[in-house]
């Protein structure tokens, strides 16, 4: 047996439930609300410096190296996705770490779908993970710089897309070495591992129909949508938000005299300000739907509230789903 495959040796019964121990030399940062992936393994004395559960949303896998700066390969998925980013201890390679990690994830069941290290991921320098799985839009920032710069890439890059068996969990596992610099902190010089984990769900049904929102704008002058869906991170509308556009626009063909704010909300997750100006990409990108749709544009305006505003506590899960939302808010003719 290799000296790579001892890391989880010990631990495997923990490593099913996506659990490992901490080592005791170093005191890891709080991140409150957020579990270990299931099933997923944590490396033994790694330390948890972001993360975020995304909800449902469509994500495209890496499944070939890069071209240029995109990705040669991408295998669309639906499903509802959570990231993890995790620091290494000291002292462990990226190469371990990742062989570790790849061990872990083939004794669960998981299948590759693609594997590259170094140059065969497509480039000398690292830019599967600087462009694709960690650029500035996707940093997590739950505990701010740290966060964001906890995985700051220096190479030393490995990779691997893997489905588990039942075709039901889609993995992107991501490691690779940090860059010596006094702004990531604890994690400078230590391997880095990110996670994405997408898991098959149906998207839920949350349609609120024109009736619903008449009487919501009615009684208390706004109402919320849960069903107004986008691309991970971006304010780009997916095909699932078409039914909630087409009830809203038929809301104002049958209102005439209704002027409406677009109102969009984040949860806390990441940078304020980032959320801020997402919140209202995303409001207009709503408003110039319906005004495609034929709502004249003076009736809608689209204003941003980020994690201003929330409806329920951004500390669980649940509670950060219900604010990640669009409302529509009657507006003075």
């Amino acid at each position: 047996m290799t000296r790579h495959s001892l890391k989880f040796i010990g631990i495997i019964a923990l490593v099913l439930l996506g659990f490992a121990r901490t080592s005791a030399a170093e005191t890891c940062p709080v991140l409150e609300g957020f579990a270990p992936l299931e099933a997923l393994p944590v490396y033994d004395g790694a330390c948890l410096y972001g993360a975020e559960d995304a909800g449902f949303t469509r994500f495209e896998l890496p499944v070939g190296p890069m071209k240029g700066r995109t990705v040669s390969e991408v295998k669309p998925i639906e499903g509802q996705l959570q990231r993890r980013l995790y620091v290494a201890p000291e002292g462990a390679s990226a190469a371990d770490v990742f062989l570790n990690y790849r061990t872990a994830l083939l004794g669960a069941g998981f299948s590759p779908l693609f594997e590259c290290s170094a140059r065969t991921c497509g480039s000398n320098n690292a830019l599967l993970g600087k462009l694709i799985i960690y650029p500035p839009q996707r940093k997590l920032g739950n505990l701010g710089k740290a966060s964001e710069f906890a995985l700051y890439i220096d190479g030393d890059e490995h990779y691997m897309a893997a489905v588990s068996a039942d075709g039901t969990r889609h993995v992107a596992l991501y490691v690779a070495q940090n860059q010596k610099t006094p702004i990531s902190e604890n994690a400078s010089e230590r391997a880095a591992v990110h996670l994405d984990l997408v898991t098959a769900a149906a998207l839920e049904s949350r349609m609120i129909d024109a009736a619903a929102m008449a009487k919501g704008i009615s009684d208390e002058g706004h109402i919320a949508l849960d069903n107004v869906y986008f691309d991970f991170g971006t304010a780009n509308l997916s095909p699932e938000a078409a039914p909630a556009i087409a009830e809203m626009a038929k809301l104002l063909t049958a209102n005439p005299a209704l002027k409406v704010y677009i109102v969009g909300h984040t949860d806390w997750i990441g940078d304020a300000d980032t959320n801020l100006s997402l919140s209202q990409k995303r409001a207009q990108a709503v408003m110039a739907a319906l005004v495609s749709s034929g709502i004249a544009a003076e009736r809608v305006a689209a204003a941003g509230m980020g994690m201003l505003a929330p409806r329920a506590s951004n500390q669980t899960e649940a509670g950060r789903a219900l604010n990640r939302r669009v409302e529509l808010v009657e507006r003075p003719n």
